[in-house]
């Protein structure tokens, strides 16, 4: 993987990144809840400087990437793009997902559990564009 300022990053395997994880937390004492905001904060910080992006729909899953995602929506809400969130499995979050679309949810963003279809409505809420 290159980074935007194109430098080698290295690639990691899930079990070495559970291994990273592991020890973020157990030896550096550095909490889930911080490392996804961190990582999501950084998301948004991302996508605002390579698109300036007006609308945003994040795609978010149960589980910790999910989580990174609903932080990034909230930094971008924060920012004044309009975001739409579609979570995949909403039963289904874990503690820390649970906890930022909580936060989410509490700030108004939309969130469905399927993505919202064309029509006048979400358009004029600037959450759709028509199909082309």
């Amino acid at each position: 993987m290159i980074t935007v300022e194109g430098r080698d990053v290295p690639a990691l395997t899930a079990d070495q990144m559970r291994e990273v994880d592991r020890a973020m937390v157990e030896d550096l004492y550095i909490e889930l809840i911080q490392m996804m905001e961190n990582a999501g904060r950084s998301l948004a910080q991302l996508a605002i400087a390579r698109f300036a992006p007006v609308r945003v729909t994040v795609l978010a899953g149960p589980g910790g990437n999910g989580g990174g995602g609903l932080v990034a929506a909230r930094h971008l809400l924060n920012r004044g793009c309009t975001v739409a969130v579609t979570l995949s499995d909403p039963d289904g979050l874990t503690v820390v997902p649970a906890h930022q679309a909580d936060i989410l949810g509490g700030m108004g963003a939309v969130m469905t559990q399927r993505p919202l279809p064309f029509s006048p409505l979400t358009r004029r809420a600037g959450l759709m564009s028509p199909p082309e």
